[in-house]
């Protein structure tokens, strides 16, 4: 069996409109990562000032509601994000905001995907659905 089979790898980027980071989410994903569901790969932020300006910002400098220490994440850097993952995310939030962007390995995959390695079948595909498409298909079903 291949130890070094991951599972699927994830992002997911989100906007502060006010800049201030809240600790709901993030109680959430140290719960994750506490239970062996997800491992945080990458945790990076960037600032849009208002005059468009961009800046990265490091995990000791985001202001926060105080309910949040996202510095826990400190050193999860895999490499994954360049420069073009920042400029992509701060094209995508308004200025004023801060935007994280949030890289995580689905943990509780890895045993299938190292059964899936171990034996003759093959992954032939993976993407995501966005929660607001299967929401307008189920609407659409439900209506007809």
């Amino acid at each position: 069996m291949n130890e070094d089979v991951l599972g699927p790898i994830d992002y997911l980027a989100v906007e502060y409109p006010d800049g201030l980071v809240t600790g709901e989410g993030f109680e959430l994903i140290l719960d994750l990562v506490q239970r062996d569901i997800i491992r945080v790969l990458d945790l990076e932020f960037v600032a849009k000032a208002t005059d468009g300006s961009v800046r990265k910002v490091a995990l000791g400098d985001v202001e926060n509601s105080g309910d949040v220490d996202v510095t826990l994440w400190q050193g999860a850097s895999s490499g994954l994000l360049d420069q073009s993952d920042l400029d992509a995310l701060s094209s995508a939030i308004e200025p004023g905001s801060l935007a994280g962007i949030l890289v995580y390995e689905n943990v509780w995959a890895a045993p299938l995907m190292r059964a899936l390695d171990a034996s003759t079948a093959r992954l032939v595909g993976y993407d995501r659905i966005m929660a607001d498409d299967l929401l307008e298909v189920l609407d659409e079903s439900e209506s007809a």
